[in-house]
């Protein structure tokens, strides 16, 4: 084989505008740009050549896989595909960022692989992962995976279903998608399907004509037509009912409706993006959700981990809620033993309750070091957080809420109580069996089997 010229391979990535590297199969940079020297070093393009990619974009003498994250060259050597990963990077300073890294295969005119050819994209930028007052931060690799599996969805036009307990920022993931999606610069609409009823959800969604119903004397646009030609987000689609699930299905086939009390029927063109806390198919089995617009909205789907399997998360957001927190007032320390219980803590309300913690704790401890005896708790043991107490009571933003938080720890705890069986626990609650098995799959719990939960119910 003939070899490449270091000119040719320097050609090929001063041919990018962003941070571009050339990488062989043993990790080798043999090639970069200025954009990628000037990022990640203090040296030239030339002193990289010869360096490993993990040691200059990484600061690590380890790979990628050891540290927990997908390694995009071995991904592009085994596959000979494209890929596309999300990492987390150390700038020249060493301070971490998050990096959508485009990687590509490059091939010799026999077709044999020799490179990688990593193209690599800040995604910290406001735009991108900053709405509002609200920013997704993390660095865990459940975290970082839902990040990269959030990129991959932006990029399609289809459907997206977002799971996740209350509070693992569902809204904001959609927002993710609809920001880095070709319909960015169209309207992103949310509609939270438990805040009416169902008339009114049916208006909200269509809009309506003069004389639809009594006392209507104007044209009111529904959100699907505000809709048109950018994102809907509806959160909580699992407690729309069965009669509004068939016409958002009808809109989402054929991308017509009709307005409440009008005859023209109307064309929208949107991306539909859904969201729920509960389990969807354990609903279609159950009759209360439609398996066809089940199949329909679960083209794309992405699960949120809870805080509780984010733990290493749990002190960058912190810094990032205390921040938020500040209002132009001094920075308010945080001592270790403080974050120690912070951090073993379930929360059930996840980065939701965390933010409200950190907000209480910023009032109720004016310039003073944030403390363990300033976590109010039921009851404390050592420096540790007994299993069951908890450090704040949750508050729920609804009545529906808050009745599910209640019921799903009610059952959770007679289930520990009864060891998991869900028939001993059916009968000391004074449930049908059958009806608790469905709540237990809606919750997402966990629970042992019977001899009759073998059998059909």
């Amino acid at each position: 084989m003939m070899p490449v010229s270091s000119k040719f391979l320097q050609s090929l990535v001063d041919a990018h505008s962003e941070p571009f590297a050339l990488v062989d199969r043993d990790f080798n940079i043999v090639a970069c740009n200025q954009h990628y020297a000037r990022t990640y070093t203090h040296l030239k393009p030339g002193d990289i050549v010869g360096m490993k990619c993990h040691e200059v974009s990484h600061k690590s003498a380890t790979v990628c896989e050891i540290n927990d994250e997908e390694c995009p060259l071995k991904r592009v050597f085994d596959t000979e595909q494209p890929v596309l990963v999300i990492h987390r990077h150390m700038d020249r300073d060493h301070k971490p960022e998050y990096v959508a890294i485009h990687g590509s295969p490059v091939f010799d005119d026999h077709g044999r692989l020799l490179y990688l050819g990593e193209g690599m994209r800040s995604i910290t930028k406001e735009r991108e992962l900053d709405f509002d007052e609200q920013k997704m931060v993390g660095c865990c690799p459940s975290f970082l995976r839902v990040l990269d599996t959030l990129c991959l969805v932006a990029e399609t036009d289809s459907p997206a279903l977002i799971r996740g307990e209350t509070g693992t920022g569902k809204e904001m993931a959609a927002q993710l998608l609809h920001r880095k999606s070709s319909r960015a610069n169209g309207p992103f609409i949310t509609i939270d399907s438990t805040a009416f009823t169902e008339d009114l959800l049916v208006n909200e969604l269509f809009g309506h004509e003069p004389g639809a119903f009594t006392g209507c004397v104007g044209v009111k646009k529904g959100l699907v037509e505000l809709a048109d030609k950018g994102t809907l987000f509806m959160d909580e689609i699992g407690e729309i009912p069965l009669s509004l699930q068939a016409k958002l299905l009808r809109v989402l086939e054929t991308g017509s409706f009709r307005r409440l009390g009008g005859t023209e029927e109307r064309q929208v063109d949107f991306r539909f993006i859904c969201a729920t806390h509960r389990n969807l198919k354990a609903m279609v089995e159950a009759g209360s959700f439609r398996a066809d617009l089940y199949y329909r909205i679960n083209c794309m789907q992405v699960e949120l981990p809870p805080l509780r399997h984010r733990r290493d998360d749990i002190p960058h957001l912190v810094e990032h809620f205390l921040s938020r927190n500040m209002l132009g007032k001094h920075s308010v320390p945080i001592s270790d033993e403080a974050m120690t219980l912070i951090k073993r803590y379930p929360y059930p309300g996840n980065m939701r309750e965390l933010k409200n913690i950190i907000e209480r704790l910023v009032i109720m401890t004016p310039g003073k070091v944030i403390g363990g005896a300033d976590i109010p708790l039921l009851q404390k043991e050592g420096n540790g957080l007994p299993p069951d107490a908890p450090l704040f009571s949750a508050e729920p933003d609804s009545l529906r809420e808050a009745r599910l938080d209640f019921e799903k720890q009610f059952i959770l705890k007679k289930l520990k109580e009864y060891e998991g069986n869900i028939s001993r626990t059916a009968e000391a609650i004074g449930l049908e069996r059958s009806n608790l098995h469905r709540k237990i799959k809606s919750f997402g719990l966990e629970a042992k089997s019977d001899d009759r939960d073998s059998q059909p119910s």
